[in-house]
Parts: C-alpha cells; sequence; structure tokens
C-alpha cells in the first residue's frame, strides 16, 4: 500500500512538471509571435498612411486644374456645362460634393454641386469658409480646414486651392468634400480585407471599416496622414484569430494534463467506492423493476377500462335516435356518423361526408336553409369548428337523393386538446320533421281559419252589393216609366232606355266581380299563347303610363299555349300595370312586365298557393314588377281581401278579383313586396295536355 502512495505521488509531480514546461515553452512562443505582429502592424500602418496621403492629393489636384479651366473660359452657366466641366477633371476627385468659385474680393460668385444645376447667386462664405481662404492666401498653398458635420455629410471638409495667373491671385476654388467617402474609395485598393482601419482627426472619428468596429489602442498601430496644414491619425488592427488559436491550443494542452492528473488521484477513491455504489445501484434498480411492474399493471387496468368505457360511447352513438356526427381535426377533414345520422342522410354510415381528397364522390344529400344551398363553410359545426364556440338550435332541412326532405335541429360543441386548440367537432342533429309537420298544419289551420272569416265578410259585402243593386233597378225603373212616358218622343226614350242600360251593366258588373272572387265565373278558356295577348293590348297598357315613366316588355319565345281566357287575362294585366304605374314615381320610373315558363314542385307551390290543390309541373309566369314604396307585411297580408285598398275608396275588388280569375284558371298569383322595395306580382298559369276536342262551351271554374 505504501509503494502504490509513493508511485502515485512521483507520477503526479512528474505530471505537473509537465505541465509547468508546456507553459512557460508557450509563453516565450507567444512573446515572440506578438514582437512578430507589432512589427509587420506598424510596417502596414506606415504603408496605407502612405498611400492615403497619395491619394488624398491626386483627389485634390483635379480641383486645381478644374479652378485654372473655369479661370481661362469662365463658370458654367447650365447644368451640361458643369456635367461636362466635371467629366473631364473630377472623374478622380472621389467624394466632391459641391466646387464654388470665390473672387479676391471674399464673396462666392457661384457653386455647382454634382447632378443639380450651377447657382449663380453672389453670396458670402460662411465663417470657416473665410478662415479657410485667409490661411490659403497667407500660405499661399492648398489649405484643408478642419472635419466639420453639415446637414448632408457627417464628416465634411473645405479644400481651397488659390489660382494664380501671370503672377497674381485671380482667385479661390473651394471644394466641400465628404471625408468619409473619400477615404472609402481609396481604402478598397490600399488595405487587406482581414484588415481593420480607422481615420481619425484629433478625437473625432472621420472612418472606420466596418463602421463601430474600432479595436482599442493596445491592439493597434498608429501612424500619421500628412495633408495640407492638417495631419489625421490612422489606426491599424490585425486580426489575430491564428494567435489565439495557437495560444488556446497550449491551455489546452495544460488542461489536459491537469485532467490527467486529476483522473489519476481520483481513480483511488472511485475504484474503493465502486462496490458499494454497485450494490446500492442493484438494490435500487430492483425497487425500480418492483415500481414499474406495479406501474405497468396499473395502465392495463386502465386501458381495460378505456376500451369498455369506448365500447359503451359506440354502442350508444349506435342506438342513440338522435344523429350523431363526428368531425376529426380543426379543419374538419374526417366526418363520420352514427346510424341515425346516416338515415337521416340516407347515405351509408361508414361514408366520410368530409369531401376531402380529390377522388372524394358527390354526397347524396345537400342542406338547404330558407331554400338555398347551405355553403359547407356554414354548416353548424364548420362553424364550431372555425370558431371555436358552441352552435345552438341551428335549424335547417336535408335534401335526400331521393328528393324526400326532412327538418332537423343541429346542435354543435368544439373539443379541444391540452393547449387548448380545437382537435374535433361533435355534432348532434333531431329530426324535427314531424313538428314542423305540426307547426305547418296549425298554420294553415289558421289561415284557413282567417280566409273563412274572410269568405264570411263575403255577405256583408253581398248585402252592400244588394243595396247598391237595388239603387240601380230603382233608376232603371224610374227610367223605364220616363221611357214609356215618352214613347211619342222618340229621341227623349232612346236617351232614357241608353241610361236604363248602363245602370243595369254596372249592376252585371258588381255581380262579375262577385263571381270572379269566388272563382266561379263563367270563362270561355281556349289555348292561346300568353306572348301573343300581351303584345295585342301592348298599346293600350303604354297609353296607361305616363310622359316619363317607361313600361318595358320581357316575353321569351317560344311560349306553350295554356287555356285561358285572353278578354280576362287582359283585364287583369291592365288592372296590375295601372296598380304599378300609381306605385311609380310619375317623374320618372320603369314597370317591367315579363313573361317566361318555370317549372314548379309540390314544395314550391305549397309556398305560392297553400290553399290550392295545383299540380307540379311547367307553368307560364307573368310578372309584372314596379321599384315603388313597397308594402310593409302587415299590408301586404290583406292585399287579397275583397275591397281592400290603400288608395281611395270605390276601387272595386282590387287584387281579390285578380285571385279569383286566376282560381278560374286553375292557376295561382303570388305577391312578392317589401318597404322601399317595390312590388311584383307573378301569375301563374298551368301549361297542361288538352284534348282535341277542347273548343268544347264555356264551363265555371272553379279553384
Amino acid at each position: 500500500m505504501k509503494h502504490r502512495v509513493v508511485f502515485q505521488v512521483v507520477s503526479s509531480l512528474v505530471l505537473l512538471a509537465g505541465i509547468v514546461a508546456a507553459i512557460l515553452m508557450g509563453s516565450k512562443l507567444i512573446a515572440r509571435e506578438q514582437a512578430e505582429l507589432r512589427r509587420t502592424r506598424e510596417k502596414e500602418a506606415l504603408h496605407i498612411a502612405s498611400g492615403l496621403e497619395t491619394g488624398i492629393r491626386s483627389s485634390i489636384e483635379p480641383l486645381e486644374q478644374l479652378g485654372s479651366w473655369w479661370l481661362s473660359q469662365g463658370k458654367p452657366f447650365d447644368l451640361d456645362d458643369w456635367r461636362s466641366d466635371g467629366q473631364l477633371f473630377l472623374s478622380r476627385s472621389a467624394g466632391l460634393r459641391v466646387a464654388a468659385w470665390v473672387g479676391i474680393d471674399g464673396f462666392q460668385h457661384w457653386s455647382a454641386e454634382r447632378g443639380a444645376q450651377p447657382n449663380l447667386k453672389r453670396i458670402r462664405p460662411d465663417d470657416r469658409l473665410r478662415q479657410m481662404i485667409g490661411a490659403a492666401r497667407a500660405h499661399e498653398s492648398i489649405a484643408v480646414s478642419d472635419i466639420f458635420e453639415t446637414p448632408d455629410v457627417r464628416n465634411a471638409v473645405y479644400v481651397c486651392v488659390p489660382l494664380r495667373k501671370e503672377g497674381r491671385l485671380r482667385g479661390y476654388v473651394i471644394g466641400l468634400y465628404d471625408a468619409s467617402a473619400l477615404i472609402l474609395s481609396l481604402a478598397d485598393s490600399l488595405v487587406r480585407s482581414d484588415y481593420r482601419i480607422s481615420v481619425r482627426s484629433g478625437e473625432r472619428e472621420i472612418y472606420p471599416i466596418p463602421p463601430g468596429s474600432r479595436a482599442s489602442r493596445e491592439e493597434s498601430s498608429t501612424a500619421p496622414v500628412t495633408i495640407p496644414n492638417q495631419v489625421w491619425t490612422l489606426d491599424l488592427h490585425i486580426p489575430l484569430s491564428y494567435f489565439r488559436e495557437f495560444k488556446g491550443l497550449i491551455l489546452t494542452f495544460a488542461s489536459v494534463f491537469g485532467a490527467l492528473l486529476y483522473a489519476s488521484v481520483t481513480l483511488l477513491f472511485l475504484s474503493q467506492r465502486r462496490s458499494s455504489a454497485l450494490e446500492r445501484a442493484n438494490a435500487a434498480l430492483e425497487d425500480e423493476m418492483t415500481r414499474r411492474k406495479r406501474i405497468e399493471a396499473e395502465v392495463r387496468d386502465l386501458n381495460r377500462e378505456l376500451n369498455r368505457k369506448v365500447a359503451d360511447f359506440q354502442t350508444l352513438l349506435d342506438v342513440i335516435p338522435i344523429g350523431i356526427a363526428v368531425a376529426g381535426g380543426a379543419e374538419c377533414r374526417s366526418i363520420r356518423l352514427n346510424p341515425a345520422m346516416a338515415e337521416m342522410l340516407g347515405a351509408p354510415p361508414e361514408i366520410d361526408i368530409s369531401r376531402t381528397g380529390e377522388d372524394a364522390a358527390p354526397l347524396p344529400f345537400r342542406f338547404i336553409r330558407n331554400g338555398q344551398d347551405l355553403p359547407p363553410d356554414e354548416l353548424p359545426f364548420q362553424r364550431a369548428a372555425a370558431t371555436g364556440l358552441r352552435v345552438f338550435g341551428e335549424e335547417d332541412q336535408i335534401v335526400r337523393a331521393d328528393g324526400s326532405m326532412i327538418d332537423v335541429l343541429s346542435f354543435a360543441s368544439p373539443v379541444f386538446d391540452e393547449d387548448g386548440r380545437v382537435r374535433g367537432v361533435f355534432n348532434a342533429s333531431v329530426d324535427i320533421s314531424h313538428r314542423k309537420a305540426a307547426e305547418r298544419l296549425r298554420r294553415d289551420l289558421g289561415q284557413r281559419l282567417q280566409r273563412a272569416q274572410r269568405m264570411k265578410s263575403l255577405g256583408v259585402m253581398a248585402a252592400g252589393i244588394a243595396h247598391d243593386f237595388n239603387n240601380l233597378l230603382t233608376i232603371i225603373l224610374g227610367q223605364a216609366s220616363l221611357a214609356m212616358e215618352s214613347l211619342d218622343k222618340p229621341d227623349v226614350t232612346r236617351r232614357h232606355v241608353a241610361a236604363s242600360m248602363e245602370a243595369a251593366q254596372h249592376a252585371a258588373d258588381l255581380v262579375r266581380q262577385v263571381l270572379a272572387y269566388t272563382g266561379r265565373s263563367y270563362l270561355t278558356l281556349r289555348p292561346i299563347d300568353l306572348g301573343e295577348v300581351i303584345e295585342e293590348i301592348r298599346p293600350s297598357l303604354l297609353g296607361l303610363a305616363g310622359a316619363k315613366v317607361e313600361i318595358r316588355f320581357h316575353v321569351g319565345s317560344p311560349l306553350p299555349q295554356v287555356l285561358a281566357a285572353p278578354d280576362e287575362v287582359g283585364q287583369v294585366l291592365k288592372n296590375l300595370v295601372q296598380n304599378a304605374l300609381e306605385a311609380t314615381d310619375p317623374a320618372g320610373g320603369v314597370v317591367e312586365i315579363g313573361v317566361d315558363l318555370c317549372e314548379l314542385s309540390g314544395n314550391e307551390l305549397e309556398t305560392i298557393a297553400p290553399d290550392e290543390k295545383l299540380d307540379p309541373g311547367v307553368y307560364v309566369r307573368i310578372e309584372v314588377k314596379d321599384a315603388g314604396p313597397g308594402m310593409p307585411a302587415e299590408i301586404a297580408e290583406r292585399a287579397f281581401d275583397p275591397f281592400f285598398s290603400t288608395k281611395f275608396v270605390g276601387r272595386g275588388l282590387g287584387l281579390s278579383e285578380v285571385l279569383g280569375i286566376m282560381r278560374a284558371h286553375t292557376g295561382a298569383v303570388r305577391l312578392e313586396t317589401a318597404p322601399n322595395s317595390g312590388t311584383s306580382v307573378k301569375l301563374f298559369f298551368p301549361v297542361r295536355e288538352y284534348l282535341s276536342n277542347h273548343n268544347a262551351s264555356a264551363l265555371p271554374q272553379s279553384a
């Protein structure tokens, strides 16, 4: 044991001596490299400073040549003169911003800026420029000002060149230079890419490369840059990356030796503690194995319970009479159905109704709301996924492939992941077709009750008609009596008889209106083209309009023939056009009359004419439309009541007569209006096959 300790101590001392020797040798190498780098840096600094001095003088010389040219040729009068002078002399004057001429009188007579029109205004120079002119006059040589700042140039400098001709001072040419730009143009060719320089005038920084990267004074070499009556200072810094790597290698070598020494000492302690640590590790491993077995048993129990709950949930989805759709992902990329929902949609349960993918087949159903196809983005589960909010009580209709339609009440709720993002949507839909049918039946019964009450009011109307009819008969009898007394006066007799006939005609008109309202008019129906009927009465319809109101006709062709009475159709159109013209602004407006074909389904007929038993099929549609003020809902509901009008009293049966005539034609009429949206009245005439002996006698038609 004692020999082992001695051996370890000697080994440690040898290792320590090697580390000390490596450090001393590295220190000598570092000192030698530092001295060599300092000499190289000072030599390079002098070389670059000399190049900058030469370059600055070369950039100033063209200014003197330009002044001599102006002295002999005169000042530039326009931009072209200035451009030609600058191209001739100043192509090597980097950084020159402004050139100016100052006379011996001390005033600036004109100046020229690159790219601008020469300024020929005579002005007095500023104090700095006058001071520099004085220095140039005193030394009779080029003068350079201190570095200063202008609104456009951060490091500006004036250069003043006195010009003499025939031994006499003639004036001064002044150049305003951007000192940073001047040095930048020279440094590109003088300074290596891995060097960094900065130029300063006193403590003012003129040029750093790169900006803001000026090295410390201890790592730099300086050299003077001598220019006329100014001395600038150049700082040169050469990167020491390779030197740092060499120094780091020495330190690494020493660290490795130290680590080896530390390892040799600690291995003794580790070897002694290894056995006891291994025993403790084995005991801990046994405890860990026991704990893992217990956790695995708990996980198996949890999985078994989870599988049972999933099976229970699936059974619930299969037997529940409510349609359930489960959408996966925030964009509902997959949507699965339970049997109840699949039955509602008329689709197989295994179908994915998300319609994602290029090979997605068309779905055998569609959602509609308010008679319009519902876009996919408006479906309840899509809205819940997009907004992250629940959707309650959305009423929609589902049209299946066989044409059947059901009403559904939908609820949708998003589900979120642990980060609060939508990961899916649950949608529940309840079939409320029976409830909606009951509501429609209740509404229809209420409407029929109202119509029955209106028919009851027809009795009151009949009493009024009887009263009017009695008065008319009184007139007829009175006129007849007068006619009897005046038989010997043929002219007077004819006049009285004519009055009697007119009164009788009024009575007949009242009876006709009553019959028209009830739909039991005696009409002669024959096959006609409604387009031709409109063309025949076009002149009379146009005659109803004022000078500034336009009636436009839109008659489609060809139109099939319908069974109708031309006179009654014409009367209906005149009444509708008259109503439209009264609602149109007489100062200018348009009334449109359109005729076309349409196909009406049973549901559409139920909406248009709920009280009429009309067959689905093809109909000829006539529409009279105005852009008037329209009617509110409470007035539109009474528009077909007998004698109802928003105009003056005594206008007859109104739209109720139109309704009766359409009933006599086994057709329908629909009123569409809203405040400030105009009014549209549509007439629907059925197109049906008729027998070859259709020219039979007139028969009473009832709705």
